[in-house]
């Protein structure tokens, strides 16, 4: 009789595969699907009321210029004026997003299944936020279109992002007295497609020559005189020959009501000044639990928050389309 030999590998001559004892062994490296992080919470002023229940408003407080000529004489007195102010209000609303799981797959997974379901809702968390900003901050009026095109229709594939739509960007924000933000510059949010166009100008800075590295933002790239970049793939563009609005290589469900454009793609990105858009919070987001449910069955996780966003001072923004 011949020698018969139990193996872990497949069955072959007298080497028999035994089944059921060798388990596919699983890393112990988990990979998640990689999320762009925050880049235009950073651009937002932000005020927290506690006291603030969904559906109320917060107010943001604002003072208004001075007026009025200050000239004197020897004789005369100076002139005493009065202040005033103005309020900007945001409505804050509940949001949240929960996972539900049996009780009896958290206690067969061979990883931390809560752990990594808490990582991946807060993932969900930044991209959620950050997309309710941007598409607040593309609800402003002011809007350029690359090579001087009349409007989004008009651009064709060559008319790519470059510095003298930059320039053009610079000086409406500072037509419209936009205070530059506290790094120093103004700030524009653009998609890769963008940025790979604008790098190849003689003008730009990349960030191992700034003289400042402690004022860079985050996610950005590098500058072009007083404007700074921050790249992010959640810059929205424009299907070509759809209304289709993607951002982060997905499809936003959200259609424009702008005639498509059937010679490109179109690219939104996004310049502010100081105090564009505006963050109330009434309940920072917050992980929260709902325990064992169904009789010790299911184990539910979720984030909640209670916030709302909305611009403050319209001129501070200015969008640009481009190929």
């Amino acid at each position: 009789m011949p020698n018969l030999t139990n193996i872990a590998g497949t069955t072959s001559g007298n080497n028999t595969q035994l089944t059921n004892v060798i388990l596919d062994v699983f890393s112990k490296e988990i990979l998640f699907q990689a999320q762009p992080s925050l880049r235009f919470k950073q651009l937002a002023t932000v005020k927290q009321d506690l006291t603030a229940l969904p559906g109320q408003r917060i107010k943001f407080l604002k003072y208004n210029s001075i007026t009025g000529t200050a000239a004197l004489t020897e004789t005369t007195a100076i002139e005493t004026g009065t202040i005033s102010t103005a309020t900007l209000q945001i409505s804050v609303t509940e949001h949240g997003k929960a996972l539900a799981f049996s009780q009896a797959l958290l206690n067969a997974s061979v990883t931390d299944l809560l752990s990594d379901a808490a990582k991946l809702l807060g993932m969900h968390y930044a991209v959620y936020e950050d997309g309710l900003l941007r598409d607040m901050l593309l609800t402003s009026a002011n809007v350029l279109y690359a090579k001087a095109r009349a409007d989004r229709a008009a651009l064709i594939a060559t008319d790519v992002y470059d510095i003298d739509l930059i320039r053009e960007v610079t000086e409406l924000l500072a037509t419209n007295k936009a205070p530059k933000t506290p790094s120093g510059d103004y700030i524009t949010v653009v998609h890769p497609h963008q940025a790979k166009s604008i790098r190849k100008d003689s003008a730009w800075i990349n960030l191992a020559l700034y003289n400042d590295p402690n004022q860079i933002v985050q996610g950005e790239i590098g500058k072009i005189e007083d404007m700074r970049f921050v790249q992010t793939s959640t810059v929205t563009f424009i299907k070509k020959n759809t209304q289709d609005i993607w951002a982060d290589n997905a499809d936003t469900t959200v259609n424009t009501g702008i005639a498509a454009n059937a010679a490109t793609d179109v690219y939104q990105a996004i310049s502010v000044g100081d105090f564009a858009v505006g963050y109330a919070t009434a309940l920072p987001v917050e992980m929260r639990d709902d325990g064992v449910t169904d009789f010790g069955r299911t184990h539910k996780l979720a984030w909640y928050s209670i916030f709302g966003v909305g611009l403050l001072e319209t001129g501070h923004t200015v969008i640009q389309e481009t190929a």
